[in-house]
């Protein structure tokens, strides 16, 4: 306790010096209206999850000669795989990089409503495409291009309070797997068209419901709106006072009149800014490089692969429900054992369980006779794998890629990180089909797991921890890098 009212007294005393308000306010729960608020934002964020994992579900139906489920009437080959399923990861990359901007031009909420509907029509779109294949790809595509999940990331950070960021921050990740689950549930049990329909009747809620939100103080705030800005306050937090609103409303003005402008070219004039861009990077790359994104959209004809008794769709419900719950889990221990533990443990335990998959499918592949006594591998390593990602790779390095750049940079840096990651994981996504059916998948998987473990090597020799520290002992990390013990 004397630690936290020293620590409290330091940052008094700073502020004071640089003229920020720091009169006291007893920390308030959060509102109802909030809640109702950031949950109903999330429906974007299910959405988009739900249309990652469309595909796992529907390619059994298309690979299928029945036409009575297949609405292309014919097999789809392995090229239109690729296609269908890496184009809307291309898509994204570009929205990534391109709508946040839009956004900081139109607003927060207006641009959420407009991509909100133009995201619904791509989805009934969608369920209308039939035996069009370039139809399927466009309205996916368009469906990923809004990029309607990263721009209420912005607008939940601007709506939130310091000591609730962190907590409303976690269920992006959370409400991302409840989209995989919730595709993955679906799928098996309905016909394309209704399936394309159910995961985008999310959508049909939120716009409905969304337009009584405010819209972003920050964003009010910024355009010189600030009874706007004030009323937003009040909607977000009406259990405060009159007073404590406008001090709310001070420490607003404040952080936008010392918000530091960073461009792109920043992040190479000083190292330690370019080490932080490296650093962030270094555990998405190994996220999507360990392949678990992608099989998740290969993941029903992954299993049927492995050629056991169970079913591929039934055992990708079990696998996401398992995703959800190691995703919850994290956000619970990464305070306490810290982001660079957790992600190396991660990503040494996913290599091992990835190892054994390949194995199998070696065996399998040359009609070994130990088949027949392995019937329980595929499945235990595809949970094991999940499990080691849901505690590390999959839900850490979101706030990792966050938190590691200076101010400054954090925006181009986010936003140039995020938008490389994807582009890794549109490469993975087009290439997997190619290789498995060339190669095998067995190859497929043991180049997942080398990675893993190649990772792991990496982050132990120069991922540094974060856990603990604010953004000027990060920022000083960085500046006496090497220097440093990494341990």
């Amino acid at each position: 306790m004397d630690l936290e009212n020293k620590t409290h007294q330091t940052r008094k005393q700073e502020n004071q010096q640089n003229n920020v308000p720091v009169q006291e306010t007893a920390r308030k729960p959060d509102t109802l209206f909030l809640y109702f608020c950031v949950m109903t934002g999330q429906l974007v964020t299910m959405a988009f999850g739900a249309s990652m994992t469309w595909t796992s579900p529907v390619l059994g139906k298309l690979y299928s000669n029945n036409t009575d489920i297949n609405p292309l009437g014919r097999p789809i080959t392995s090229i239109e795989v690729s296609l269908l399923a890496s184009m809307p990861t291309f898509t994204n990359i570009l929205g990534m990089l391109v709508m946040p901007k839009i956004s900081d031009i139109v607003g927060r909420k207006r641009y959420l409503l407009i991509a909100g509907v133009v995201t619904l029509f791509s989805g009934v779109g969608l369920g209308f495409s039939g035996a069009s294949l370039v139809l399927m790809i466009v309205t996916r595509c368009l469906f990923s291009f809004s990029a309607s999940w990263v721009v209420f990331s912005l607008y939940l950070m601007e709506i939130c309070e310091d000591h609730n960021r962190g907590k409303f921050g976690c269920y992006l990740g959370i409400f991302n797997q409840l989209g995989n689950f919730l595709g993955l549930v679906f799928g098996p049990f309905f016909s394309v068209k209704t399936f394309s329909f159910i995961i985008t009747s999310p959508l049909f809620f939120f716009v409905v419901v969304f337009t009584v939100m405010p819209e972003s103080p920050v964003y009010l705030l910024k355009h010189g709106k600030e009874k706007e800005c004030k009323k937003a306050l009040w909607k977000l937090r009406s259990n405060k006072t009159k007073e404590e609103i406008e001090l709310d409303l001070k420490k607003l003005k404040y952080s936008l009149q010392n918000e530091p402008k960073g461009k792109i070219a920043d992040l190479f004039k000083k190292r330690e800014n370019f080490l932080a861009v490296v650093l962030s990077f270094l555990p998405l790359l190994i996220k999507y490089s360990s392949g678990v994104t992608v099989i998740f959209t290969f993941l029903a004809p992954y299993f049927n692969e492995a050629g056991t008794s169970l079913s591929g769709d039934i055992v990708a419900i079990v696998v996401a429900a398992v995703k959800v719950a190691f995703f919850v889990l994290a956000s619970f221990i990464v305070e306490r054992f810290g982001r660079r533990k957790l992600l190396i443990l991660s990503s040494t335990g996913t290599a091992i369980p990835l190892f054994t998959a390949g194995v199998y499918f070696y065996l399998q592949s040359i009609n070994s006779s130990l088949i027949a006594y392995l019937q329980w591998l595929p499945l235990t390593s595809l949970l094991f794998t999940v499990c080691f990602f849901g505690i590390g790779l999959g839900p850490v390095t979101q706030a990792w890629v966050s938190e590691l750049p200076p101010a400054e940079i954090r925006a181009v840096s986010v936003s140039l990180v995020h938008s490389t990651g994807s582009f890794v994981a549109f490469a993975f996504t087009f290439l997997y089909p190619l290789i498995s059916e060339s190669l095998g998948t067995e190859w497929c998987v043991w180049w997942f797991s080398i990675n893993c473990t190649v990772g792991s090597a990496l982050m132990y020799f120069f991922l540094p921890e974060t856990n603990g520290k604010s953004f000027k002992e990060i920022k000083e990390m960085l500046l006496n890098y090497s220097k440093l013990r990494i341990k």
